[in-house]
């Protein structure tokens, strides 16, 4: 169950730095956290963007009078945002203050050493931080979030898929799952590349990475970490033509008989009393989550098999705004503090 107090923060702003802070979760991060109420953003820092103002890396952030600094720049904070690229981080935590880490990177999520390897082609250089670290998911991890040192904030399919299957696969009625899901290029982060390229992306519509996708040992090892059961699972991402949002479908074959009802009524006891899952009838709509910290749901089921739809935006619930609800739990705000905003329409 979430937790929204209304008792406000007692004492100074939290002092916060973003490392990272010029690609798209970086700059969503800082758009967050300049409006959040108990928290003061200290710093801002990029590495080939280093001495820019903030304004000419991002447009949309004009009126935050902010340069971006070197990584060693970073002083005078009580806690830290990492937004840099995968396998960016490993090394530059080593060259930080140590502080409390909300880090958005795959870097330290996998407790698996040789799946990290595997999945993410490359060997990891600090696995022995990875155990100070806990999975930033507050719908299935709230208590080890709030005692956890640092926190490791899930990757955007994985949260779309874990939060669609978690009551399912906590109900044990999970016998055999596929999920497919679609994602804006946003996710492909904010340097050019070719399968990124409007041309290329526009008016198309394609698969990839058949039984690699790196977030596959992300949703294996949360929903195992989350109802003590192995979860037979295959996943296929597509990219989708629009800039942000991940609609995922899950096609679940029930170990029992379930009717909708059944189903409706066991995802109503998970996330009823959650402030940023919302249960839809019809479908879900990327377009009513974007730029929200929302994750819609929407569930059907002819007795052996259900379907399970799932919509978030990519940068948001999938990255930045996730890491802020995580950064509010762990240091006790109000856990919608800087996050609370709806979608707009049309």
């Amino acid at each position: 169950m979430s937790e929204m107090t209304e008792s406000p923060h007692v004492g100074p702003p939290l002092r916060v730095a973003v490392v990272g802070a010029s690609g798209y979760v970086g700059g969503e991060l800082v758009r967050l956290l300049a409006g959040h109420p108990w928290v003061r953003l200290v710093a801002i820092t990029a590495n080939e963007a280093a001495g820019r103002r903030l304004a000419d890396v991002h447009p949309n952030l004009a009126g935050l009078d902010m340069t971006l600094g070197a990584l060693d720049e970073v002083k005078d904070a009580d806690a830290l945002f990492l937004a840099l690229p995968n396998g960016e981080t490993m090394t530059a935590i080593e060259r930080l203050p140590d502080l409390p880490v909300v880090d958005t990177s795959a870097d330290f999520r996998l407790r698996d050493e040789s799946e990290y390897v595997a999945f993410y082609k490359k060997e990891h250089t600090s696995f022995d931080r990875v155990a100070a670290f806990t999975y930033g998911l507050p719908e299935l991890f709230r208590g080890s979030i709030r005692e956890a040192t640092h926190v490791a904030a899930p990757g955007c399919f994985a949260t779309a898929a874990i939060l669609a299957l978690y009551p399912l696969a906590g109900e044990g009625l999970a016998e055999s799952i596929v999920v497919n899901a679609v994602t804006g290029s946003s996710g492909s982060g904010v340097k050019p590349k070719e399968k990124a390229h409007h041309p290329f992306r526009a008016e198309s519509f394609f698969a990839y990475e058949t039984f690699t996708h790196r977030h596959l040992p992300e949703i294996r090892q949360a929903l195992r970490d989350a109802t003590g059961r192995e979860t037979d699972l295959v996943f296929q991402p597509h990219s989708g033509p629009f800039a942000r949002g991940i609609f995922a479908t899950a096609v679940v074959r029930l170990a029992s008989a379930a009717t909708r009802g059944d189903v409706a009524e066991i995802y109503e006891r998970y996330y009823g009393p959650e402030r940023f899952v919302r249960l839809v009838d019809g479908s879900p709509n990327v377009k009513w989550v974007r730029g929200t910290n929302f994750c819609d749901i929407a569930v059907a089921s002819d007795g052996r098999t259900a379907v399970v739809m799932c919509a978030i935006d990519n940068l948001m619930k999938g990255a930045a705004s996730q890491a802020v609800q995580a950064f509010n739990v762990k240091h006790g705000f109000p856990e919608d503090a800087g996050i609370s905003m709806y979608g707009s329409n049309p």
